[in-house]
């Protein structure tokens, strides 16, 4: 046993040597390139030769800098040859059908901006007019548009309104123009007092829950109240017994439940329906994320290798710049921001050397250098994404 086990030690020492003495600086130049404008050939041509044989695309983006929205409205136009037509964001199904209803109208901006002036904040990530750009794209390209994630914390004035104006049940409606009142007050209480405990999430219980779903009397009715409760859950696992990680982990299963429920639809027109995600860059990774759960990428990317196909992850981060915070709490909606701290050593080397707007660098190819050559912080972005994209001097989006 003695002689087996320093075998081992000796076979283990030699081969840790023999990583060590084969580990040499890769230059990350040869794998990427800068580009003033997505229009540009190159950068074109780079994602194309990506999109072929793909059937999901992510976008996992820093929230609150405009050049997201049109780093994915460049890639959802590249894209159309390809069979992509869907766009899947961070809202609930409600939200994404009142911002697809508006991009449809003849004046989008300004229907969006009443929607924003009725319900504030009420869609977080997308009360913008840079968004709107590619919304109405989709649209004009007879696009959907799919929202997968949970309902937002201050969004119930919104959900309660949307079904008193489509339901057909009194009983329901009645009730629900009683619950609005109340979530409307309860909004307005939170905003004069700047408490994040007065929106109306925190008072809708399970007594008035299960009394709605007995008012409510078809599929679609239920399911627009049982998604209500859901967020109710996931957001007291964060806000009131602090248990993180089913917080993280009940979100990323709702997510991936409600991408099915789109995509088993969509599969009845065609078998292989082709997505691009605009998400959070944690809900874009591949793998284990770093809330240690695996999310509605990770499933996708499965799903896509299942149908003999493969899915593409782009990260969108800005290197320095300016961003909107979307919190109705702070005194200046737009704030400056420095990521060079932030990304690994490796990363770090290449920024003082950017002078274009849009640096991209392909990952994928890095992988089979990653064990002998990379720290582990860029071993862990080459593995959850297959492109990283660094925006130079980067704006905060228009907001309403």
């Amino acid at each position: 046993m003695k002689i087996l086990m320093y075998a081992f030690c000796v076979v283990l020492l030699f081969t840790t040597f023999s990583l060590n003495a084969q580990k040499k600086e890769i230059q990350l130049a040869g794998y990427s390139f800068e580009v003033e404008n997505l229009s540009d050939q190159k950068f074109i041509d780079f994602v194309k030769k990506r999109l072929e044989n793909s059937q999901f695309t992510f976008v996992g983006e820093q929230h609150g800098i405009k050049e997201v929205g049109i780093f994915t409205n460049a890639l959802y136009n590249i894209a159309q040859p390809y069979g992509y037509h869907t766009l899947c964001i961070e809202t609930d199904a409600i939200a994404a059908e009142k911002i697809k209803e508006i991009a449809a109208s003849s004046t989008p901006i300004d229907n969006a901006k009443k929607l924003h002036q009725e319900f504030q904040f009420s869609i977080p990530f997308y009360n913008n007019e840079d968004d709107y750009e590619l919304f109405t794209n989709v649209v004009k390209k007879q696009g959907d548009i799919w929202g997968i994630d949970q309902t937002f914390m201050v969004q119930f004035r919104l959900n309660f309104d949307y079904i008193i104006k489509t339901t057909s049940h009194q009983p329901l409606k009645k009730k629900l123009k009683e619950l609005k009142k109340e979530a409307v007050m309860a909004y307005q209480e939170a905003i004069t007092n700047k408490d994040y405990n007065a929106p109306y999430i925190f008072k809708y219980d399970e007594k008035t829950h299960k009394d709605l779903l007995k008012l409510a009397k078809d599929e679609k009715e239920i399911e627009m109240i049982n998604q209500l409760w859901n967020t109710k859950v996931i957001y007291a696992y964060n806000n009131i017994t602090k248990e993180y990680y089913k917080n993280n982990n009940t979100r990323g299963q709702l997510m991936k439940s409600n991408f099915l429920r789109y995509y088993r639809e969509a599969k009845k027109k065609n078998n292989t329906p082709k997505v691009i995600f605009k998400l959070g860059a944690n809900h874009a990774a591949k793998g284990l994320t770093r809330t240690n759960i695996y999310d509605i990428s990770n499933m996708a990317s499965e799903l896509a290798i299942t149908n003999d196909m493969h899915s593409l992850h782009f990260v969108v981060m800005g290197i320095t710049g300016k961003t909107a915070t979307g919190n109705p709490f702070t005194p200046d909606p737009v704030v400056a921001f420095d990521n060079t701290k932030k990304f690994p050593e490796e990363v770090q080397k290449v920024l003082p050397t950017i002078t274009k707007k849009y640096y991209v660098l392909d990952l994928t190819p890095l992988r089979e250098h990653a064990y002998s050559s990379f720290s582990d912080a860029f071993k862990k972005v080459i593995f959850k994404y297959d492109v990283l994209v660094l925006v130079k001097n980067a704006e905060a989006f228009k907001g309403f």
